[in-house]
């Protein structure tokens, strides 16, 4: 017999207190990390990438610590439709990516053109998102 856990709703105020400690201290670790690099203003380093990542760090944090007093799991989540469409896009975007890499690299050496890596990982990042997106709402259309 399975056992299902209800949720009540709220967590406990110790739940948020940790999602809050637990996202400060990683994005502190961020910014201390990143600070490093900056000779110029290492304060501002520490500040701007502490900023950055205190965001992600607290989603985080709620994940951990919060979300399973709030949150009641889907015990059929893997039946669910969005997560076919989702298993399709990122199938699909995964071959984008590969596909765009691999004529790019060609591109690049035939051209002897020179690219910076940063350049190189922001685009890679926007064709997969761009593509993601594209493929999930065309198959979430194709369904409805």
């Amino acid at each position: 017999m399975a056992t299902t856990t209800r949720t009540t709703g709220k967590a406990p105020l110790s739940a948020y207190v940790l999602a809050v400690v637990t996202s400060l201290v990683l994005a502190s670790i961020v910014g201390a990390v990143a600070s490093v690099f900056y000779d110029e203003n290492r304060l501002l380093g520490f500040v701007i990438f502490a900023a950055c990542t205190a965001g992600t760090f607290f989603a985080l944090g709620w994940v951990v610590f919060v979300s399973k007093y709030t949150v009641e799991p889907d015990a059929h989540a893997e039946d669910n439709i969005e997560s076919k469409w989702y298993a399709k896009a990122t199938s699909g975007a995964f071959h984008d990516v590969i596909t765009t890499a691999g004529i790019a690299l060609v591109v690049l050496s035939i051209s002897r053109l020179e690219v910076s890596g940063d350049t190189v990982l922001l685009l890679i990042l926007i064709l997969a998102m761009v593509s993601f997106a594209v493929r999930f709402w065309v198959a979430k259309r194709r369904d409805s």
